[in-house]
């Protein structure tokens, strides 16, 4: 125990005293006490208000009916024993601990004349129903998702897996929040220097609280940079967490978040979608293709059409019909820019407009874009087309954080070719291969599998596999159980 923390005294009033002082209980009106007495010892039970279950105070009566001949020794161990049916206890010597129990939300008990405190966690646990996340829908399969308490979150995740070596390690971050972070794995799949690396990051950093919850987590792990590429995977999903996990990866569940981080997260796990592997295995695949041709679409159609349109001496004469057909002011790499600017203006007006509000919204952007734009002159009909599937692609990017990434490698793009034309375009492409190619997460390649190379498990991700036909190797686990379909001892 810490030498600097301070004893209960056996005296209940200076304990009283001190605890309603740290915790101002003449300014805060939530700082609750109920006062009774067991077999003639003064006793108090302090707690915040909308925290405790109603039916504890049931609980409360049998130490209120104690008679004084049954508690003349060992007073303590008595009220555990006999006369607090209760399964969340525990002993607490320090004024500190007392503190730190009473702001988690468990309730205190006091008793004059013991220098001891009794916690019980009968803590009343507010939540929303689980629902299923907007960024991550299925047309089968459940349809429950994370909600901001975590411990719902770890049940969920544990309800799906069934096994002992199942751990959900919890963490306390923040100096004044206190918050509980849990880092969930398997045992004997997880790399054990990845987990030992991300506990020793997560309890070096001193910081007052988590103002952003996962964020704020993410940012802790990472460290400083300004490299934009996502390192961890966000998901609202249980189903999702449990499955990654089963491949090594390590999920950190943060309280008062309802998402989860998976790491580590190279390019293509932000790219997967549960939806494929909900279709049977031709199904699947074809959606997987249609999404790595919608991510192409996403990053270059604009800036390809943009040279080609340019440029019609590149065209074949098949094709001579690629270009515009409507003069405009404005050139095209200007009329390119200002569209993709409009396009992020209403997606962010989308997320601060009320649901009632939120076709009008769309109504008017459309207008504006679209049919209005064109008739003034502003942009020409083919700018609209091909940007309105380059922003209808980046949409069908699962991982949220990449496809805003590659949203600015589009962007990235566009300015090149306006400024440099063919050779703009070839500098950024170089430069942003190379740029994913140094990008690590968490010591792995972010272009893994495919740099370094790993043809079984680049073919899980881009074919459908059936369970028995899928790779047997975990990707991420450490080399003592590696195997899928046959654990090894």
């Amino acid at each position: 125990m810490n030498v600097l923390q301070k004893l209960l005294s056996k005296k209940i009033e200076e304990n009283r005293a001190e605890i309603y002082k740290r915790l101002g209980k003449d300014k805060s009106f939530d700082v609750i006490n109920r006062d009774f007495k067991i077999a003639r010892h003064e006793a108090t039970l302090v707690f915040i208000d909308g925290f405790i279950k109603d039916k504890l105070m049931l609980v409360l009566t049998s130490l209120m009916e104690a008679k004084e001949e049954e508690m003349s020794v060992d007073f303590i161990e008595k009220i555990l024993d006999k006369k607090l049916p209760y399964h969340e206890i525990e002993i607490v010597d320090s004024i500190d601990k007392v503190i730190d129990q009473i702001l988690k939300g468990p309730q205190v008990l006091l008793i004059d004349g013991i220098n001891k405190a009794i916690v019980i966690d009968g803590r009343s646990w507010t939540s929303r129903s689980p629902e299923e996340p907007e960024l991550e829908k299925s047309t089968r399969g459940p349809s429950d998702g994370f909600v901001e308490t975590m411990l719902f979150n770890v049940n969920a995740v544990r309800r799906r897996i069934r096994d002992p070596n199942f751990r959900a390690e919890v963490l306390e971050v923040g100096t004044r929040s206190k918050n509980d972070v849990a880092l969930v794995y398997i045992d004997d799949i997880i790399e054990h220097d990845l987990l030992n690396k991300v506990k020793e990051k997560i309890n070096t950093i001193k910081i007052d609280g988590l103002p952003l919850a996962d964020k704020t987590i993410e940012e802790i792990i990472i460290g400083k940079t300004i490299n934009p590429l996502p390192k961890v995977r966000y998901t609202e999903r249980p189903d999702n967490v449990a499955a990654h996990i089963l491949e090594g990866h390590l999920a950190i569940i943060v309280d008062n978040s309802p998402t989860a981080l998976v790491l580590p997260a190279p390019f293509l796990s932000h790219i997967q979608t549960l939806e494929v592997f909900r279709q049977g295995a031709l199904i699947g695949t074809y959606l997987s293709f249609v999404r790595l041709i919608a991510i192409l679409f996403s990053v270059f159609l604009p800036a390809v059409w943009l040279i080609l349109a340019t440029n019609p001496e590149l065209l074949p004469e098949s094709l001579s019909f690629i270009g515009t057909k409507q003069e405009s002011s404005i050139g095209l790499g200007i009329q390119f820019i200002l569209a993709s600017f409009g396009i992020d203006l209403i997606r962010m007006a989308s997320t601060q407009t009320p649901n009632t509000l939120s076709t009008s919204l769309s109504l008017i952007g459309a207008l504006i874009l679209g049919d209005f734009a064109v008739k003034v002159g502003l942009f020409t009909p083919e700018v609209i087309l091909y940007l309105a599937i380059s922003a209808i692609s980046n949409f069908s990017i699962p991982g949220y954080e990449l496809a805003l990434v590659l949203k600015m490698v589009r962007f990235l793009l566009l300015i090149a070719v306006v400024l440099f034309n063919i050779k703009g375009f070839l500098i950024v492409i170089a430069f942003v291969f190379i740029w994913f190619v140094m990008t690590k997460s968490f010591d792995t390649h972010y272009l893994w599998p495919i740099i370094p190379f790993n043809y079984s498990a680049l073919k899980a991700y881009i074919f459908r596999q059936n369970i028995y036909s899928l790779t047997k190797k975990r990707p991420f686990s450490n080399k003592k159980n590696k195997s899928r379909m046959n654990k090894e001892k």
